[in-house]
């Protein structure tokens, strides 16, 4: 059998009376998850396609089928209610997606079978996961590509399997003890992690509901000290950190992690007070290498570069290196157990990003990094916030990290945009109506050229977000049209 799929099996059966998924406030043991689960793979038996669709109702039934998708031998493909029509109905093509699962009313016709999750059938009997490969694609998740067309990324049971054995490697185990948060779309690949492996170690998943704003939901469970394991996006802390009481505390976290972002120095800062009985790592990685593949501990001395935190060392599993190998600064390359293949059904775009060396895969991560003499990685910027005005090279990381310098509770983020003369003019933005415009502007003029100056500040009340809960760059530059 699959050794990933038994793994996470005998886990079930072994945590059967243990809570296994608290959402909406409704607890749900191991042994009523995994019997859902039998019930959704019952109907998932005349279903030819290896693909499924999933449709995202964040409920338990959406976590079941998961579980029936992969103890079925099958892979599964979230679809997203938020996302256009059109962009789902690509992923279902691209993927050949016969049938979707859904506890939910779908109205859209995605022209595939729909299965609901929620019908219980008489008599349905418990079996053993399908026989399947740990070579099998475990899911596919679809990134926005740059021709506007959804580019997959398959990840293998396989590269599951190491990513856990990383994990542990690094963290430690969870005990079933641990409430794991989970505040991630399954269109994210940071959800994995948070209900895998807390699945692997008989430990509560806490999932969020749609009902509550997100990072409310959040900031009531860490008061009321109801998570002990907690994997972020740093943006959310922008969120919280104006709403923390400095008399309360958070005494439960142990393990909190943070991912999908750079993450700054001023974030952390106003953090750590609030949770100081967590252990607090910066991780990085890309979805083509399964999840995250680095870490830093943030200790009292930080590491950073330009306010970004380091991203530290490899895991095991999992190299690290520069295009240019006799360099400590260039490109990052990515390459082991974790790795992807390709992208799914996409040669042209595989040749552009899975580079072969040596008789080894690579992965193009198109992150400008550099390492120091201690081997720690630095995040400096992605290579396309590379930007020129009038020819000079912009760094817009750079302008964010002294525009940052000069404000207290909120970040700022610089973009280039085109004027109504196709001229690129440099815009900053700034999560704060009450900055001091003047402030900053002297600030960045006594620290950079001028070329480096922004031509406008545009204060806004908070960030747009996309469904991973990252700032969303394309939405604000909308705000210019």
């Amino acid at each position: 059998m699959n050794s990933f799929i038994e793994n996470l099996y005998q886990s079930f059966l072994l945590n059967s009376k243990q809570v296994c998924l608290i959402v909406e406030d409704k607890e749900y043991t191991y042994e009523e998850v995994l019997n859902l689960t039998h019930q959704i793979r019952y109907q998932l038996q005349t279903i030819s396609s290896q693909n499924v669709g999933i449709y995202l109702t964040d409920d338990v039934y959406m976590y079941a089928s998961i579980l029936a998708v992969w103890f079925s031998g099958k892979t599964y493909v979230p679809i997203h209610p938020e996302f256009p029509f059109s962009k789902n109905m690509n992923v279902i093509q691209q993927a050949d997606i016969e049938a979707i699962l859904t506890s939910a009313e779908i109205t859209e016709n995605y022209e595939t079978k729909l299965i609901d999750t929620k019908k219980m059938a008489e008599g349905v009997l418990s079996t053993l996961p399908s026989e399947s490969s740990i070579d099998n694609n475990a899911y596919i998740l679809f990134t926005s590509g740059s021709t506007g067309k959804p580019k997959g990324v398959p990840i293998r049971f396989s590269n599951l399997y190491y990513f856990s054995d990383a994990f542990h490697s690094t963290f430690g185990k969870l005990n079933s003890e641990d409430r794991v948060l989970q505040m991630f779309e399954l269109t994210f690949d940071l959800s994995v992690m948070s209900y895998l492996i807390p699945w692997l170690n008989g430990a509560t998943v806490v999932g969020l509901h749609k009902k509550e704003t997100k990072f409310l939901q959040i900031l009531d469970l860490l008061e009321a000290d109801k998570i002990t394991i907690a994997l972020m996006v740093p943006s959310i802390l922008n969120l919280i950190i104006p709403y923390l009481d400095p008399e309360i505390k958070n005494r439960s976290l142990r393990l909190n992690l943070f991912c999908g972002e750079a993450l700054l120095t001023k974030q952390i800062t106003g953090w750590k007070d609030f949770v100081p009985n967590a252990s607090i790592y910066n991780v990085y990685g890309p979805t083509e290498n399964t999840i995250f593949c680095t870490h830093y501990k943030v200790e009292d001395s930080i590491k950073e570069k330009n306010g970004i935190i380091s991203i530290g060392k490899s895991v095991i599993n999992s190299t690290m290196s520069f295009s240019d190998n006799e360099m400590n600064e260039g490109e990052l390359l990515l390459s082991g157990k974790l790795l992807a293949n390709s992208y799914w059904k996409n040669e042209e775009k595989t040749k552009e990003a899975f580079v072969q060396r040596d008789h080894t895969t690579f992965y193009r991560t198109g992150d400008w990094c550099v390492k120091d003499n201690e081997g720690d990685y630095f995040y400096l910027n992605r290579i396309d916030f590379q930007a020129k005005i009038n020819g000079f090279r912009v760094e817009l990381v750079e302008i964010e990290y002294f525009s940052n310098e000069k404000l207290e509770n909120a970040i700022s983020v610089a973009v280039i945009h085109k004027d109504k003369n196709n001229n690129d003019i440099l815009v900053l933005f700034i999560n704060e109506p009450s900055a001091d415009e003047d402030l900053i502007l002297s600030h960045l003029k006594d620290n950079l050229p001028e070329y480096c100056i922004p031509s406008k500040i545009i204060k806004l009340e908070k960030f747009p977000v996309n469904t991973s809960g990252k700032i969303d760059r394309n939405e604000l530059k909308k705000t210019l049209l």
